[in-house]
């Protein structure tokens, strides 16, 4: 599964149906590269793999309204010296929504030996959870509920060197169906998405066999987003700046439109056997994650993730972990400094692993 995070609502939609027809199309190219498969035993099958993980996630952290400890768990809005509040934040439509059960999915093509296609469409966890912080000094708070993000990616994978990986991924996310996200008239017509093409290089360390089987793992992924800035995104920063008195925040923003952006994000995991299938695991990672082309700046986090992972059977296995995110390197933005966004939430999700054999 793929998590991530973030900030505002997009006057378009993707069609619905993207995701129904992906998987269609996936599904029938499998079976017809699986029908010219070599008898041998030895042969790469190319049929698909498909892996569903209906997934159940709450907000935990302590800034979030509607959360435990948040400073309003009823969700009463507005609340004295709060303002900025986005339309629907706090009902039931767009509130932190505890207990959201959604869908992520993996499809995965075999081309040869220790290469494969994989199609994946994520919606749930990190981006289907609410996130909190205030604005500025002044007492303008932002409080914009839960995010509801859609994710497609595509990438193919190598693993023919042993404990070595290779990924090499395009993905684009927008925001989806969720007025309640810092969102007036459509966010001005700013939407919050991105394209990205991502390449990650990771090492996986030889079992630990007087650890129980303890495997350590780095990853470092590079990533290429071309910057798509709206007119209407642009010509609020104009306007910002060019306020008599000052931005309203005391910070002026510039940006242009169709620059290329490149990072860096690297991380550390960790996945400790314990018996009859079942696991604990953890990792850290630290870069550029998020590149709304609406933002001047990508976002920095940290990004801690512990949990605990259960194989049932075949078919059947069980993950839950808790992920803490915040904020780093921050330029301002989108909470003035030191403010920033934190997002912590705990998901439990079900891998329904389906393959043909």
């Amino acid at each position: 599964m793929t998590r991530h995070d973030q900030l505002a609502s997009p006057p378009k939609r993707r069609p619905r149906y993207i995701f129904s027809l992906v998987l269609a199309v996936v599904l029938a190219c499998g079976g017809f590269f699986g029908s010219f498969a070599p008898a041998s035993a030895d042969a790469v099958s190319h049929l698909p793999t498909i892996d569903l993980y209906p997934t159940i996630n709450y907000a935990t952290g302590n800034d979030e309204y509607g959360s435990p400890g948040g400073p309003d768990p009823a969700n009463n809005y507005p609340s004295a010296g709060y303002t900025n509040l986005s339309p629907s934040a706090g009902n039931a439509a767009g509130g932190t929504r505890p207990g959201k059960l959604d869908l992520n999915a993996v499809v995965t093509i075999p081309l040869v030996s220790n290469f494969n296609f994989q199609y994946e469409h994520d919606r749930a966890a990190g981006i289907d959870t609410t996130i909190g912080r205030v604005t500025d000094a002044a007492h303008k708070y932002i409080y914009p509920a839960s995010n509801n993000d859609i994710v497609d990616a595509f990438r193919v994978n190598y693993s023919g060197i042993k404990g070595v990986g290779v990924t090499l991924a395009t993905q684009y996310r927008f925001r989806h169906d969720n007025p309640a996200t810092n969102d007036v008239a459509s966010n001005g017509g700013a939407p919050a998405d991105w394209h990205q093409q991502t390449l990650t290089l990771s090492y996986t360390a030889p079992a630990i066999a007087a650890l129980n089987g303890l495997t350590v793992g780095v990853s470092g992924t590079g990533v290429h987003n071309k910057h798509h800035a709206s007119a209407n995104y642009l010509a609020g920063l104009a306007a910002n700046c060019a306020l008599p008195a000052g931005p309203p925040t005391g910070t002026c923003f510039t940006d242009s439109d169709g620059k290329t952006r490149t990072g860096v994000n690297y991380g550390v995991n960790a996945n400790l056997p314990i018996n009859h299938g079942f696991a604990v695991f953890g990792s850290a990672s630290y870069g550029a994650f998020d590149w709304f082309d609406n933002a001047p700046e990508p976002f920095y986090y940290d990004i801690i993730d512990v949990g605990i992972f259960k194989k049932l059977n075949q078919v059947l296995s069980l993950t839950a972990d808790l992920n803490n995110l915040t904020q780093q390197h921050l330029e301002g933005t989108p909470f003035i400094a030191p403010n920033t966004i934190h997002r912590i939430y705990f998901a439990i999700a079900l891998d329904i692993h389906l393959a043909s054999h």
